[in-house]
C-alpha cells in the first residue's frame, strides 16, 4: 500500500463589523485532510485566538500519522 503524505488546509477570512465593541472578525476553516473537505469552521474576534488555532493546527499537522 502506498503511503500518502498529510495535506492540510487552513484558511483565515477577516472583516470588520463597525459599531461592535469588538469589530474585528476572523473566520477560520480548516482540514487536516483535503480529501475530506473542511472539518471545522470557527469565528473569532482576537489575534490571540487565531494564533492559538494556527499553532494547534501546525502541531497536529507535524505529528506523525
Amino acid at each position: 500500500m502506498v503511503e500518502r503524505s498529510k495535506v492540510g488546509l487552513f484558511l483565515i477570512r477577516t472583516w470588520r463589523e463597525e459599531g461592535s465593541s469588538s469589530p474585528w472578525r476572523l473566520e477560520i476553516r480548516l482540514t487536516e485532510d483535503v480529501a475530506t473537505g473542511f472539518q471545522a469552521v470557527w469565528t473569532m474576534t482576537t489575534r490571540d485566538q487565531v494564533m492559538e488555532a494556527v499553532t494547534a493546527f501546525l502541531d497536529d499537522m507535524s505529528a506523525p500519522a
